[in-house]
């Protein structure tokens, strides 16, 4: 018998089966965010470790991934695109946000994606000590928001209305994640939670070494039906300054 037609009846089946699956299916995604400091680790400030960040990143196995503190041909950094070169060795693709010119290149954010965007783009967000950056990646289903926020109070409350102003634009599910460099009971912290859900555990995340305060977090857009089964800091007291911050979350 042709091999097509004893196939035949395993197709249909499959067919049916996929047909009748509900519209509303949940999705789920793994989320990773990493204030990186260049890699470069606690115990040597003056090398690149990629292949040691890079590890971090891909024992999570992430989908999607916040990056914040990169150089991208900068002379600090010896001219290397260190964004590119983490995408390379982790099999992702690799989005830069600049916040600003240093150094005949450039200091910033990044998105590290299983998948190509649909689109990227940046906006400047306020800093009295220096310019931050709000990065976004639209996928099919969702849109991903990386950043890292000011060191002072007010450039963050001002960020914190310009963030939610971009995200009141998407009707997909909108993740934030980053560096807010601000504690779970400050201002901008409850200002954030007025219309965004933290899915990121209140644990610390800084110093790597011995951490004592949560400036680390992802959240889902509050208008958003969300599940967060699992979520943690990652035990990683040397790769860099902070601890990377894992959720894996479900929505529709």
């Amino acid at each position: 018998m042709n091999r097509f037609f004893r196939l035949l009846p395993v197709l249909i089946v499959s067919a049916v089966f996929f047909s009748c699956q509900p519209a509303g299916a949940q999705e789920s995604l793994r989320v990773l965010s990493y204030n990186v400091r260049n890699c470069r680790g606690l115990d040597d400030y003056q090398s690149l470790n990629v292949a040691r960040i890079a590890g971090v990143i891909s024992n999570q196995t992430p989908d999607v991934v916040a990056l914040q503190e990169l150089d991208r041909k900068a002379k600090r950094s010896m001219g290397r695109d260190v964004l590119q070169e983490l995408a390379a060795a982790t099999g992702m693709t690799g989005t830069y946000g600049e916040a600003i010119p240093f150094q005949g290149g450039s200091y910033g954010v990044g998105i590290l994606s299983r998948n190509k965007p649909l689109r990227s783009y940046h906006l400047p967000l306020p800093g009295k000590e220096e310019p931050r950056t709000l990065l976004v990646c639209e996928f099919d289903t969702f849109v991903f928001f990386c950043t890292h926020l000011s060191l002072t109070a007010e450039s963050r409350q001002a960020s914190a209305e310009i963030i939610n102003r971009e995200q009141a634009k998407f009707s997909k599910p909108v993740l934030l994640a980053g560096d807010f460099n601000a504690k779970p009971d400050s201002a901008v912290m409850q200002e954030f939670g007025k219309s965004w859900k933290r899915v990121s555990p209140l644990l610390p995340t800084f110093p790597a070494d011995k951490p004592d305060r949560t400036i680390d977090y992802i959240f889902v857009s509050g208008n958003t039906a969300v599940q967060a089964p699992e979520s943690r800091v990652v035990n990683e007291p040397v790769a860099s300054d902070h601890r990377p911050v894992f959720s894996r979350v479900s929505f529709k």
